[in-house]
């Protein structure tokens, strides 16, 4: 147990008997199902418990990383322990008749935090009867560590863990159940005596923003299927397919220029970034666009930007138009409208940089990782002279390069690297000699 990073491959056999737990003494967290998963993960990496202890254990920080956790949440996490030993969970398969009924019991049987070379260290040990299960299941769902990390809700998280176990089904459909099933599963929360809650509102709180999660930050594309009985949803099914990866032949440039901008208009850098990615360039663009026709105009002004922007991105009617009495009478005249000259010179100028960014993202996947490793370092250097953001050294110290923030700085260094010209210029060297000129291969 050396080891402080939990190494290891991306993908996670998990039993398909842990995927649909139903909780009976308290409530199932985010944050308690990652740390599980891991630490399963763990187990099974060690193959049997420590003899001096009887425990499996590794690093705490290194489970909580594991999971994209803070650091510092080691307190948080201290909670969600104690939860896994005193909170009784019962466990059923997705699909009926899949495994044997064993009944109920905790998630752990014990956890212990102890100090060991001044670091903290988590042992635990599972109930008897999850054991053989954990350590060797006969049937279990693929998933991937790095997909489990980025899901901040239990909902968003339970649903691709149990849609994982149909992704390569003929059918691809999870088996049908009531959605007075799905309920706990989802929330993560003990089945009240009785359901108050109707199914509209059960759709509206979690399962579509656990859809909308499951389709954002995994490998999969989720989407539900409704059952009526009479004129009410009783049943509900999920349809789940691999998303197609993109060829680099049939991938797109990304135009880096709405983000820049959201920013100008005083967006939140990150905030600006997660919107382009979440709803797509054109939604995004058309939206920054319509915010900065907004700021221009005269009258009340925007409270919240953001507020705004996210309102103009879902396409909601903000600003109400004045009532009828108070229009003028207006006689609309249909006119052929010439494109200006300076909207065609954009259009113009926005082509050419979408195929200058395509030539240097395929020019930066050729490099090797020493070479990808020296350009970093010297586009940080860079950084620091400019004093550039701290949103923007944040994402360079995570080594996030590949975010449309760094992206964009990124190309246009590396073009005046290998270049010796500045992005906007018109000219420019053979390809293969400025690669060779800046001595990058």
């Amino acid at each position: 147990m050396s080891s402080i990073e939990i190494l290891g491959p991306d993908r996670i056999d998990k039993p398909v008997s842990t995927l649909a737990m139903v909780p009976k003494t308290g409530t199932i967290t985010r944050v308690g199902r990652q740390a599980y998963t891991l630490m399963m993960f763990v187990a099974r990496e060690q193959g049997a418990e420590d003899e001096e202890t009887g425990l499996f254990g590794a690093p705490l920080n290194s489970v909580i990383r594991g999971y994209d956790g803070s650091t510092g949440s080691v307190k948080e996490l201290k909670k969600h322990l104690l939860s896994m030993v005193t909170h009784v969970v019962e466990w059923q398969s997705p699909s009926p008749a899949e495994t044997e009924e064993w009944g109920a019991c905790g998630l752990l049987s014990q956890v212990n935090l102890k100090k060991k070379n001044g670091e903290n260290w988590l042992y635990w040990a599972y109930p008897p009867a999850l054991r053989q299960e954990m350590l060797y299941p006969l049937r279990y769902a693929q998933i991937r560590r790095t997909s489990i990390a980025q899901f901040r809700s239990h909902a968003g998280l339970a649903l691709y863990e149990i849609c994982a176990r149909y992704k390569d089904n003929p059918s691809h459909l999870t088996s049908k159940q009531h959605w007075h099933w799905w309920l706990p599963v989802l929330t993560g929360k003990p089945i009240p005596k009785e359901i108050k809650t109707e199914f509209r509102f059960f759709n509206r709180d979690t399962i579509k923003p656990a859809i909308e999660e499951v389709n954002e930050v995994s490998e999969l594309a989720v989407t539900v299927h409704e059952f009526k009985v009479g004129r009410s949803i009783e049943f509900i099914q999920f349809e789940v397919h691999l998303k197609q990866e993109p060829s680099v032949k049939d991938s797109k440039a990304i135009d880096l220029t709405k983000v820049a901008r959201a920013i100008q208009l005083g967006i939140d850098a990150e905030i600006a970034e997660d919107h382009f990615i979440r709803y797509g360039e054109l939604v995004f663009a058309k939206a920054i666009e319509r915010l900065e026709g907004r700021l221009a105009m005269p009258g009340t002004p925007i409270l919240s930007r953001h507020a705004y922007l996210k309102a103009l991105l879902k396409d909601r009617v903000i600003d109400k138009s004045a009532p009828e009495e108070n229009q003028p009478n207006v006689i609309e005249i249909v006119v052929t409208k010439k494109e200006h000259p300076g909207v065609l010179a954009q259009a113009s100028l926005r082509e050419r940089e979408a195929e200058k960014l395509a030539i240097v993202r395929t020019e930066l996947a050729r490099l090797d990782a020493p070479a990808m490793e020296q350009l970093l370092l010297e586009l940080k250097d860079n950084f620091v002279e400019r004093n550039m953001s701290q949103a923007v050294m944040k994402r360079m110290e995570e080594g996030k390069w590949e975010s449309a923030l760094i992206m964009g700085e990124l190309a246009r260094f590396y073009w005046k690297r290998t270049r010796g010209t500045d992005w906007s210029s018109a000219d420019a060297l053979p390809k293969v000699e400025r690669v060779e000129q800046a001595g990058l291969f």
